[in-house]
């Protein structure tokens, strides 16, 4: 068996790979603390799933927090983790999006799942999922929410602001002029739908995307995305905020 983990800074996502299929998920809060992160993977696995450390063949670990774990472990990128998780889970795929906490990726894989480029929006926030958690606080709602309050809307408002500072100005400003949340949730998921498409549009993609990341669940997200790049994209099999850390087991075996 194989440990994978992807720590990032707000949760440790993890799995269990017995040959090519993941027997075990979990997911531990990061704490800003990788190294006890670490340990409660460890003790999860141990108590509820009886597996001990001895059990387990290798841990290979990718994400913000990998050097900052002390204990023994291989470490793996992102970029490749993604992709070739994406390939595992749809072997035609060409592209990945990852729609993550703290920023929104895609890159470009050739057929044998190597990386041939990536972009990244890590100059701005608005494209990513935090910022969404961020400006529905002010409107008392969940992000997993969102997608069905947003299909309640019935007039159709757009964000002026071109970052996230402004865009949660605007958002102050339509709570106060008392719009109704159906209409901002709206706006903001269109708002981000639009960063994450230009985002799509400045490489050069072909064939199946695999989309992955917790915001994949967001259906209005991706299905306004898939309708603004002309592609259709593939939610990453089951868990899509898992693919991370699958990548980063699948690793391992392919070094075999």
């Amino acid at each position: 068996m194989i440990l994978g983990c992807d720590i990032g800074t707000s949760v440790t996502k993890a799995v269990i790979l017995d040959g090519r299929s993941v027997v075990v998920t979990l997911r531990v809060p990061t704490d800003a603390h990788p190294d006890k992160a670490m340990g409660r993977v460890l003790d999860e696995l141990r108590e509820r799933h009886r597996i001990e450390a001895g059990d387990i063949e290798e841990t290979v670990i990718t994400g913000w927090g990998e050097p900052r774990v002390t204990r023994p472990h291989a470490s793996q990128s992102m970029l490749n983790s993604l992709a070739r998780a994406a390939q595992w889970d749809r072997p035609s795929c060409r592209a990945v999006l990852s729609l993550g906490a703290q920023n929104t990726m895609v890159l470009a894989v050739n057929d044998k799942g190597k990386v041939m480029e990536y972009r990244s929006n890590d100059k701005c926030a608005s494209g990513c999922g935090k910022f969404l958690e961020i400006m529905f606080e002010a409107l008392a709602i969940g992000v997993a929410d969102s997608a069905a309050i947003a299909g309640g809307a019935d007039k159709h408002i757009a964000l002026s602001g071109q970052c996230a500072v402004f865009y949660e100005s605007d958002v102050v400003s339509l709570i106060n002029a008392g719009e109704s949340v159906a209409n901002i949730t709206e706006a903001i998921l269109e708002a981000v739908t639009r960063t994450i498409a230009t985002l799509c549009k400045k490489m050069k993609i072909s064939d199946a995307i695999v989309v992955s990341g917790g915001l994949a669940n967001n259906r209005r997200l991706v299905d306004g995305i898939s309708e603004l790049i002309h592609r259709p994209l593939h939610v990453f099999g089951g868990e899509p905020d898992l693919i991370g850390a699958i990548g980063a087991a699948l690793s391992a075996q392919a070094s075999r």
